[in-house]
């Protein structure tokens, strides 16, 4: 007859089975310390190259954008040059925006400042059918708040009511004035933009978005390479 083990001798044998360790256990360990350092220089050395590379493109980026404005301030400042801003009148000042308009496609362009004008010195129709009404302020200072409500009133008046209202100037606008222009929907033209409409990079009534002037410049380089003027015949 088969002798029964005793409930003792069982829970020995289980005893010494869960005391059986694989040897993988043992030698696990140990590679885990010797790789770790290796991994951490890896990991590191991974981690210090991406923020270089992105700090590298962060100095590029920045540099480039510093570039790219001093260019589309020196191309504005020569533009503004050719067109001899400075050296205007009023009136020639006028008809300076008058032919703007009318390389902008703009229809019936005519100058009407003078006596009686109500503040309004251009007017044309916009290739989508709309009218616009212009004032043109030849300053050497800031235009103020109080000629932009005098601009605001004219557009209230019969002749140019529907009109949208257009103020360019040959300096800038103050703080006030800007505000004030905002708040009635009035396009405004200041010195940079103009040097930016003369360089062909804005386009009055038109619902593109304005090309950098820097941009401008470089395509018109580009297309005079590869279509040249023909030389005059002698």
């Amino acid at each position: 007859m088969a002798k029964r083990r005793s409930p003792a001798r069982r829970r020995g044998t289980r005893r010494s089975r869960k005391r059986e360790v694989s040897p993988l256990w043992l030698v696990l360990p140990v590679v885990v310390l010797l790789a770790a350092p290796r991994v951490l220089d890896v990991t590191t050395s991974a981690w210090t190259t991406l923020l270089a590379a992105v700090a590298g493109l962060a100095v590029l980026s920045a540099a480039a954008v510093v570039a790219a404005r001093r260019m589309g301030a020196a191309y504005r400042r020569d533009a503004l040059r050719r067109a001899q801003l400075d050296r205007l009148d009023p009136r020639r000042f006028e008809e300076l925006a008058a032919e703007l308009l009318r390389r902008d496609g703009f229809r019936g362009v005519r100058v009407v400042g003078g006596a009686g004008d109500r503040g309004v010195d251009v007017v044309g129709v916009a290739p989508d059918g709309r009218s616009y009404a212009i004032q043109c302020k030849y300053y050497t200072r800031a235009v103020g708040p109080g000629s932009v409500r005098d601009f605001v009133g004219a557009l209230q008046a019969r002749p140019y009511q529907g009109h949208r209202g257009v103020l360019v100037t040959s300096d800038r606008l103050s703080a006030q004035a800007a505000a004030t222009a905002r708040e009635h929907d009035m396009v405004v033209v200041d010195r940079d933009l103009l040097a930016d409409w003369l360089l062909g990079a804005y386009h009055l009534g038109s619902r593109r978005r304005s090309s950098p002037a820097w941009l401008v410049r470089l395509r018109r380089g580009r297309a005079a390479r590869e279509h040249p003027e023909p030389e005059p015949l002698p």
